[in-house]
């Protein structure tokens, strides 16, 4: 072989080396690298104020989380019945009504006319009665005495007759008259809150589409779904927390209805769960409910001895030799007596610390 192409050869070879090992001390080979699994840090000594705590099981009451929306049990699309122009809206959203106010005012001269007319041609239907009367008691001394026949009497009875039904028939077409006219006048169905206004004075009114939406705010549920093996557990009447982020408030709701469908997919029943009455509550809020699933053994510590550091949560934990070490902790719920309960970072047995003023 030339000498020239091997000494080529080697020294690529020794630069493609020379490269390998970059890389593998780039990716920390030559260093000391941690088992996986959770990696504990070593902290300061403990403070004089600092106490400590050994980590337990607890049997619990497991719940299960669900979110859903606040709605009304009773909700209200207000609409016109009859075709007409939109003259006046008089409520906006946000407004609480009461049942009779008046929302929407319609043009009403074609309906006022139609009165009228109804109203004339009863007028003179009542007339003509009144003369068909006359004549039948006319006519029928006349026929006790043999004056006019049978035939005479019979005309005068049918005459008196039609015109009576003319009369009936008029009323009735004057009344429905006056029923739509009074349709011009859209007045609330119920007593709540205007949610959606959906037009605006010079519109059309077409019967069958809304023209506002109302809510009964003294109704207001939470509508979740509920896993179809934890809904099983549950009946009318069963009482339930209820969660609000927003107001960052709880409630104690009761379930009022359970719609009997499973969704195929999602494997859930419909829960209705009413809410006591209050001010703060709009329809449409994020809500959460507590679903009783079973019990369990849990551990749980003092808020206090919760390290938070960004999103990140740590205990200070004893090791073997009763050193302090900062550990990192999955968090659960939050329970009332100001305890958290640990998902993983912390077994039974184990002992934590706690300052004596509550403080991690």
């Amino acid at each position: 072989m030339d000498k020239r192409l091997a000494t080529r050869l080697i020294e690529a070879a020794a630069g493609i080396g020379a490269a390998v090992l970059v890389l593998v001390w780039l990716a920390g080979g030559f260093h000391h690298k941690a088992p996986p699994g959770e990696e504990s840090l070593a902290v300061p000594a403990l403070p004089d104020d600092a106490k400590v705590e050994t980590a337990g099981l607890e049997n619990v009451e497991r719940v299960e989380w669900t979110s859903g929306t606040l709605a009304s049990a009773r909700r209200t699309a207000v609409s016109s019945r009859i075709l007409a122009r939109i003259q006046e809206v008089r409520v906006k959203a946000g407004d609480t009504v009461r049942e009779g106010d008046v929302l929407v005012v319609l043009e009403s001269a074609d309906y006022k006319a139609r009165v009228q007319a109804a109203g004339d041609a009863l007028r003179a239907a009542e007339a003509r009665l009144k003369l068909a009367e006359a004549e039948l008691t006319r006519i029928r001394p006349l026929f006790e005495k043999g004056v006019v026949s049978r035939r005479r009497l019979d005309q005068a009875v049918s005459a008196r007759d039609a015109a009576a039904a003319d009369v009936r028939r008029l009323e009735q077409k004057l009344r429905e008259a006056e029923t739509l006219l009074s349709y011009t006048v859209i007045r609330s169905p119920v007593s709540g809150r205007v949610v959606d206004r959906l037009a605006e004075p010079g519109d059309m009114a077409v019967p069958a589409e809304p023209l506002l939406r109302i809510y009964d705010p003294t109704l207001l549920r939470v509508e979740v779904p509920v896993r179809e093996t934890l809904a099983v557990r549950l009946g009318i009447g069963d009482r339930l927390n209820v969660e609000v982020p927003s107001l960052n408030a709880r409630f104690v709701g009761t379930v009022q209805e359970i719609v009997p469908f499973a969704e195929p997919g999602a494997r859930t029943l419909l829960f209705k769960v009413a809410l006591p009455k209050d001010e703060r509550l709009f329809a449409g809020m994020y809500a959460q409910v507590a679903i009783p699933a079973g019990t369990a053994r849990t551990i749980h510590v003092p808020q206090g001895a919760v390290i938070r550091i960004g999103q990140l949560t740590y205990l200070t934990v004893l090791d073997d030799k009763g050193r302090p070490v900062r550990r990192m902790v999955t968090l659960g719920h939050a329970r009332a007596d100001g305890s958290i309960e640990i998902l993983s970072g912390l077994k039974p047995g184990e002992r934590y610390v706690v300052k004596k003023d509550g403080r991690a």
